[in-house]
């Protein structure tokens, strides 16, 4: 049973994300939706294929440029990546232009354009090699210029084998992604003001994010995932690399992060 303490806190935070989105509204007018941030009505999937990335030029290479030279985790080699973020820093879909990337000297993707659409999945397709791991690995460390407030989870690997159970390892995750989001927003607050458009979007996740609700949900993307109530309570150490995996992606369906990458999960 939640305590009357824990109960008022809540109700404190509550009252004051409220108070923040009124004043956000207040000073935005009407509230009105930015077109770079429309959802589209469809979920359709898209396929991006790099073995026929357009070789297209790219003119203006001057602002928001993104140079990374350092070593990949995959196989210890030395990845180059470069980029042009063009969609609006506030946006949530993502347009970036002139991308690059080459592993140890040797260009695998030359000059394209990628572009992201909130609600849209996409799939990549190419040969061992062409660079698929790579260029989702780029994304996931910001080796391009990216849009701060956009949060992306990168599902590669397991979850970390420890003692902790598995029921824990998925809360205090989200524990730690709650602070993170809480902190994104008293940054945006201080620095940018309550009109802000990213608020919007980061007082619903706040509202979704409920932490009486944890471990029920928890259990539930756990259970879905094949997890007996015993299973939930064993230590990750003690399981294998395929139950450690469907941790890590209860984790990523719990969060439902803006951008989710999935490298053969």
């Amino acid at each position: 049973m939640v305590s009357a303490q824990k109960a008022a806190e809540k109700a404190e935070k509550a009252a004051k994300r409220n108070a923040k989105k009124a004043a956000k509204q207040a000073a935005s007018g009407d509230g009105e939706d930015s077109a770079g941030d429309s959802l589209p009505g469809s979920a359709a999937g898209s396929q991006l294929d790099l073995s026929k990335l357009a070789l297209s030029s790219t003119d203006d290479l001057t602002k928001l440029m993104g140079t990374a030279q350092e070593k990949s985790a995959i196989e210890g080699v030395s990845r180059c990546v470069t980029g042009v973020l063009t969609s609006r820093p506030t946006s949530r879909d993502i347009k970036i232009d002139g991308f690059s990337m080459g592993l140890n000297g040797v260009e695998l993707i030359q000059d394209c354009s990628i572009e992201l659409t909130i609600g849209r999945r996409y799939g990549l397709i190419g040969q061992n090699g062409s660079g698929k791991t790579n260029f989702l690995c780029a994304l996931a460390e910001r080796e391009v210029p990216m849009p701060d407030h956009l949060d992306l989870y990168h599902l590669h690997t397991e979850a970390e084998p420890s003692d902790k159970s598995a029921l824990e390892a998925v809360i205090d995750y989200i524990k730690e992604e709650l602070k993170k989001l809480e902190a994104l927003e008293e940054h945006i607050m201080s620095e940018h003001g309550p009109e802000d458009e990213r608020l919007e979007a980061i007082y619903n996740r706040l509202e979704e994010i409920d932490p009486n609700k944890f471990e029920s949900r928890a259990a539930e993307l756990l259970h879905g995932l094949g997890f007996s109530n015993k299973m939930m309570a064993r230590s990750t150490k003690d399981m294998s690399g395929g139950w450690r995996m469907r941790v890590a992606l209860a984790r990523a369906l719990f969060v439902k992060p803006t951008l989710l990458l999935l490298d053969e999960p």
